[in-house]
């Protein structure tokens, strides 16, 4: 055997092709596994030969039983395997493989994976090198000592069982894993003329910022998934292949089934992929397709409370199909395109809901029912895999007996619709209510009818007379037209039920889609939104044509009305918000509408979200809002102490969501509101029992400026509203530094920024990068122009309050989108002398106590007390940014007399202490009184509500008295805050070794011990008298003796520096207790 093939091969040379001995190797491999496969089970398949090394296929497919066992791959003679060995190729392989054979010709190995996913050498065997074939032919005994190992090495091969295929989820983990690397080749293959046509189609028809690598990202699924389906309707006994697939796709799939047509062409140039399709159909053609069916199918008999039900919360199959194909294929994916699966229960509900707002708000008395025989329409704008539609085909059906000659399901397809971008649960989709319609409803779809479910992007419209005279060539796909047709279609027809769930992600997948829509509705204040008529008329003409003179005007308007003191209103552009609009716009068209979803529940009090609750309250009549909580961001709890489950699996609060406008030209808006925490277990089983009647409401008014969608305590509001909001006291302030490079702009010691500053200034951006690991550029920080920032703009070595008494340093010269993206030189400018100081605090809190507030003398990080510090600097120092502010501020500023510092508090606020105290105060002595109410407890519990939603305000005591006793604690409060304060209890906070040998300084295994009060850094040392109290002091939303140990762990600890930080939480504790004692009423 071995000397057959040696003889073969015996005039290789180095200048020979990989494949040009390949038939010898072919006849080795099958001569060691006839030897060793007995029972005939294995299988080896030569794969054609491809010219781009590195690309393609493996050179020969070793399946058992069909299933893949493993792939051999080999070089050409004397390539360097040891390299090739962790390359991407062999890399791609064992994704679908962890058996692969490496060999070039003469040297075999064996690879596979350990624990951590890395390649290893399992068995390697060298024959013999290139010189020596002829001599070893001749020596007997060595022929046999290498068959032999050359044996061992294959019998593990071969003794490797191929991942099972028993279920529909080791299926979807079969597909997925193929399907992956299938887009990776599509990737690879931009410059064929096929793939580009059709590129150029989708970009036309679903989204025209579609990229690349999105488009390869679908096709790849839509291959995959069109595969399935020819199997799901292959009635007959023969094998599909890539070249009867599309005929055994069902006429009622036109998409899908014309998108296949792909598979009939020619694979000229594009044999990197099809390989993977025959694995594909491999693996299609031998799983036990019956109980694949069966098993995605089946319902629940039971819900999880015992009862019988059609749709259980547990997850539908179908759905979990596509969730394990979803996880294994591209798990970002679900997280860039928000794709959550939506539990039964809140389905229901939601259907439910529109069921009876039919009944009793728009007099029809079937319900949905009356949908079989009257122009009721509904729209799930984000179908998903059709969990939604399926509930509403079910719920209009529920009334009818099947025997009835009005029992017509097919009724109702022209009338529920569904949009969805994502062609892999289009599909499902398709699939599952196809499934439905055949075996629950016992009407299946015939070849010319199909559902109205349409692949398109919900955000994106465009006028369909354009494509009417668009030509449809081969790969232009005439059916992916017709699809963008039908939706947009819908889109321009009134639709009187919107419903769905829309994608959770927290910053838009759909850039620059529905922009402008948003900020010229939700994005402008609610006292300005009131746009008159000829406003009006150049909006609607701009969003129809965005010409150069009505953007102008556009831009105009909004800078004009648009919402204030808002930065950075980017949360406004989230998805689920342009999804909310675009219903929203829908039903403003028309007369009457019913909007019923689930959401992020951010937009009920965010205050950045006022001007949208505000239109939704001139579009709608009624709003229910079921709050169903859940945010583990915000560490929600229920009312009674116990955990708050959310109802994804995902951190983000959610809400149920039913607008309802009629025909009602005055808008008097109700707003019905209701809490729901709890288990997940017990939130499913509310929503099961309950319905939008016998739910206890709670009628919300609607308090301006924020408009919240909950309720308040209107009394202390009024009395909260009394007080002055910092806004409002001080004149300049500004959130922290951002540098979007943390990990270069900011250093723990000096010493190493210095270090780094000196790098940047002298070595190229690729050992940069190396060295520092940093990121790929991004839109507001980009390595060459820090660079060339850091070498052409002069600036100082500055250190960073960057978290609580936690101080690193930085390089600052305040140029922005350089160094660092975003330097806030404006405010920071001011306490570069460290001759100021800065009152810090967030807008609101998602956390349910208020810690945000904190105070410094150095510059400051956006994340020092939460999601968004802002420092209010106590004063401006004279320079050209703060003299042209002041002017803008003041008109009748007279910056000649700016020659040195002046209190940054505005004029009215000035005029406002000096006339209630009848005393000029100083600006300390107005900061100490701030500070003091601001960590005054009963202040923090008693307006809770309000201080979690805006920036704080500060509640002015009539005495003078009070107002000297609270600003003398709160000015001692600073500077121990400023670590400025020598009156602590030095006996707070020793550093102590628990054994005397045994040194270590070193922050390794943080441990407290309650009891004792000693809190461990590791085994040895240890900080003593550490109360409970001061151990769980929060600033920011973390415990701050917590956050400074684990930000510095594996570090020698700077223990004089953490005592003090003891020392002061202890004297923060006291100082607090004294200003909680005042009485500020």
């Amino acid at each position: 055997m071995l000397k057959a093939y040696l003889e073969n091969i015996k005039d290789i040379s180095i200048n020979d092709k990989e494949h040009t001995h390949r038939t010898a190797l072919q006849n080795l491999l099958q001569a060691i596994k006839d030897n060793q496969d007995k029972q005939n089970k294995i299988s080896i398949k030569q794969e054609p030969n491809n010219d781009k090394e590195g690309r393609g296929a493996p050179d020969f497919l070793i399946t058992k039983d069909f299933l893949t066992l493993g792939y051999i791959e080999n070089k050409r003679v004397n390539a360097n395997l040891d390299n090739i060995i962790t390359s991407d190729q062999i890399l791609k392989y064992t994704k679908l493989s962890p058996n692969i054979i490496l060999t070039d010709y003469l040297r075999f190995i064996l690879l596979s994976l350990n624990d951590k996913n890395k390649i290893i050498i399992c068995k390697e065997v060298k024959i013999c090198s290139l010189d020596e074939i002829k001599s070893i032919v001749k020596n007997q005994s060595l022929l046999e000592t290498k068959t032999k190992e050359l044996n061992e090495l294959f019998a593990i091969f071969f003794s490797k069982i191929p991942n099972p295929i028993n279920s529909a989820l080791d299926f979807a983990n079969h597909l997925s894993l193929r399907t992956r690397i299938l887009k990776d080749e599509l990737l690879l293959s931009i410059e064929n003329e096929t793939l580009l046509s059709l590129f150029n189609t989708f970009k036309e028809t679903l989204y025209k910022e579609l990229s690349y690598e999105e488009f390869c990202d679908s096709f790849a699924q839509t291959l995959t998934y069109s595969l399935f389906l020819a199997k799901l309707n292959n009635d007959t006994a023969k094998e599909i292949d890539l070249n009867n697939a599309k005929k055994f796709i069902p006429k009622s799939f036109p998409l899908i089934r014309s998108m296949s047509g792909f598979l009939d062409d020619s694979f000229e140039n594009l044999e990197s992929i099809k390989w993977l399709l025959e694995e594909i159909i491999s693996i299609i053609n031998h799983i036990d397709i019956t109980s694949i069916i069966k098993e995605l199918n089946k319902t629940g008999k039971k819900d999880l409370f015992n009862r019988p039900t059609i749709l259980s919360t547990h997850k539908d199959p179908y759905l979990h199909f596509y969730e394990t194909f979803l996880a294994s294929y591209d798990p970002k994916l679900r997280e860039v395109r928000g794709v959550y699966y939506t539990p039964a229960p809140v389905v229901i509900f939601i259907i439910n809901a529109i069921d009876e707002v039919l009944k009793q708000d728009f007099n029809q008395k079937k319900g949905l029912s009356e949908a079989l025989d009257k122009n009721i329409t509904l729209l799930d704008f984000a179908t998903g895999t059709g969990t939604f539609l399926l509930e509403a085909f079910r719920k209009a059906l529920e009334p009818i007996n099947k025997n009835s000659v009005n029992y017509n399901p097919k009724a109702l397809i022209d009338k529920f619709c569904g949009f969805e971008f994502l062609i892999a649960p289009y599909t499902i989709a398709h699939l599952k209510l196809s499934q439905s319609f055949k075996e629950e409803f016992n009407f299946p779809l015939n070849d010319n009818e199909s559902l109205k479910i349409a692949l398109t992007n919900t955000l994106y419209s465009k006028s369909i007379t354009q494509e009417e005279n668009s030509q449809n060539t081969l790969f232009t796909l005439a059916d992916l037209t017709n699809e963008f047709k039908k939706a947009q279609k819908i889109k321009e027809e009134q639709i009187l039920i919107i419903t769905g769930n829309p994608p959770y992600s927290g910053a838009s997948s759909n850039k620059g889609l529905y922009e402008d829509e948003i900020k010229i509705s939700y994005g402008l204040e609610p006292s300005k939104a009131n746009l008159n008529d000829e406003q009006k008329k150049w909006i609607s003409s701009y969003l129809k044509e965005k010409s150069k003179q009505n953007t102008s005007t556009f831009k105009a308007i909004y800078e004009k009305h648009k919402l204030e003191n808002e930065k950075n209103p980017k949360w406004l552009l989230d998805d689920y918000v342009k999804f909310i609009r675009f219903a929203q716009s829908k039903i403003d068209s028309q007369e009457n509408g019913i909007f019923a979803f689930i959401s992020n529940n951010g937009f009920l009090d965010n205050p950045t979200f006022r001007g949208m609750r505000y239109y939704l309250m001139q579009s709608f009549d009624k709003i229910y809002i079921l709050n169903l909580h859940g945010d583990t961001r915000k560490k929600e709890k229920a009312p009674d102490g116990s955990k708050d489950d959310n109802v994804f699996d995902i951190m983000q609060g959610v809400s149920i969501n039913i607008f309802i406008k009629q025909n009602s030209k005055a808008k008097n808006t109700k707003i019905y509101y209701h809490d729901l925490y709890g288990k997940r277990k017990d939130k499913y089983e509310f929503l099961y029992e309950n319905d939008l009647n016998s739910i206890k409401w709670t009628l919300v008014k609607n308090n301006e400026p924020f408009y919240l969608f909950l309720p308040q305590n209107n009394d202390l509001l009024e009395e909260y509203n009394k007080s002055i909001s910092v806004k409002d006291i001080f004149m300049l302030s500004s959130t922290g530094i951002c540098t979007q490079r943390d990990s270069v702009a900011i250093q723990k010691t000096k010493q190493d920024i210095v270090n780094l500053v000196n790098d940047f200034c002298k070595l190229d951006e690729i050992t940069l990068k190396e060295k520092y690991n940093i990121e790929k550029d991004g839109r507001d920080w980009q390595l060459s122009k820090a660079i060339n920032s850091l070498k052409n703009t002069k600036g100082a070595f500055e250190q960073v309050a960057y978290r609580p008494f936690d101080f690193y340093w930085t390089y600052y010269n305040g140029e922005s989108r350089a160094f660092m993206a975003y330097p806030r030189d404006e405010v920071m400018e001011h306490f570069l002398e460290n001759k100021n100081i800065g009152l810090i605090c967030d807008r609101g809190t998602k956390l349910n106590n208020i810690d945000n507030i904190f105070i410094s003398n150095k510059i400051i990080d956006l994340h020092l007390v939460g999601s968004g510090s802002y420092i209010y600097p106590l004063y401006l120092y004279p320079t050209t940014r703060s003299k042209k502010f002041l002017k803008k501020e003041n008109p009748n500023f007279n910056e000649e007399n700016f020659t040195s510092k002046i209190e940054n508090f505005k004029e009215s606020f000035r005029t406002f202490i000096d006339e209630l105290y009848k005393e000029k105060f100083s600006p300390e002595d107005i900061l100490g009184y701030i500070y003091a109410v601001l960590f005054h407890k009963i202040y923090r519990e008693k307006y809770l509500d309000f201080l979690k939603i805006d920036f704080p305000k500060i509640l002015f005591v009539e005495n003078k008295k009070t107002f000297k006793n609270l600003s003398k604690l709160g000015l001692k409060l600073i500077n121990l805050h400023l670590l400025k304060n020598n009156e602590l209890d030095f006996n707070v906070g020793e550093a102590l070794f628990k054994d005397i040998k045994n040194k270590n300084f070193k922050i390794q295994k943080i441990k407290y011990n309650k009891d004792a009060k000693e809190l461990f850094i590791n085994e040895s040392l240890y900080f003593n008298k550490v109360s409970p109290e001061i151990y769980e002091f929060k600033i920011g939303g973390y415990a701050v003796l917590d956050k400074y140990l684990k930000s510095h762990k594996e570090e020698d600890i700077d223990h004089k520096h953490f005592t003090l930080i003891i020392q002061t939480l202890d004297e923060t504790l006291k100082i607090q207790d004294e200003i909680s004692k005042i009485n500020l009423s």
